[in-house]
């Protein structure tokens, strides 16, 4: 069976329900993993590098539920692109919104688009800079996001996909200020903008924007300057 043309997903942090309590949507910004714990210390051989121990993280950002590795619930800026891609003209078969823990399964030699919704990529957000001193430890929003990317990738290199990565929603602006995890998760482009999660720039133009991208009729063009209605940043 072919993999779908285009597939959608987030990390974990964003997919999970977080067992129905509200305010437990902001244990992502919790630390994970503090790189300089002293080893000698009595945490560091409790704990090793984990800060929030991830047997917890685990249970309170509990998994989301699936159908065959089709995510049954998704932020809803990917449910709004989704939508748009079947409104103009892609099929149902083309189209997936993949739950993050069998985004390999979706991945193949046919796969032209890997669009992944983040929010706080990077640990930048205000809240999660408090809890992990300004980025001296990784968040759990991050280190999700940095797993999302690393499955992404070995699945593209097992099949041989030459998909192109895209990252968009509200928490892209943080690329700005760690350019180099451009190169390290791979990422063709960025979408910034934010319109419950869907950069206004394709709002109403999801299919033909997809179409110019999967034809690479981005590739050529100035990257700070607007091609019709999209606004995109390219790193290739």
């Amino acid at each position: 069976m072919p993999s779908p043309k285009i597939v959608l997903t987030a990390d974990r942090t964003l997919m999970s329900l977080y067992r129905g309590l509200s305010l437990a949507t902001f244990f992502g910004c919790a630390p994970a993993l503090d790189p300089n714990r002293d080893k000698s210390s009595i945490w560091y051989k409790i704990l090793g590098n984990q800060v929030t121990p991830k047997i917890l993280f685990d249970f309170i950002c509990n998994y989301a539920p699936h159908t065959n590795g089709v995510a049954k619930f998704a932020p809803y800026g990917l449910r709004k692109v989704e939508a748009g891609l079947l409104r103009d003209g892609f099929k149902r078969e083309d189209v997936v919104v993949a739950h993050p823990d069998h985004i390999e399964k979706f991945i193949g030699p046919e796969t032209e688009v890997v669009g992944t919704h983040e929010m706080d990529p990077l640990g930048m957000g205000p809240v999660t800079m408090t809890f992990t001193y300004g980025r001296r430890q990784m968040s759990y929003d991050e280190f999700y996001c940095r797993e999302l990317h690393q499955r992404i990738n070995a699945a593209k290199k097992k099949t041989g996909s030459h998909a192109k990565v895209i990252a968009g929603a509200s928490g892209t602006w943080q690329y700005n200020y760690a350019p180099e995890k451009i190169e390290e998760y791979g990422l063709y482009a960025i979408l910034e903008g934010e319109l419950g999660g869907i950069a206004p720039e394709i709002d109403g133009h999801a299919g033909d924007f997809f179409r110019y991208l999967i034809d690479g009729q981005f590739e050529n063009m100035d990257p700070f300057r607007k091609r019709k209605d999209f606004l995109l940043y390219f790193f290739n």
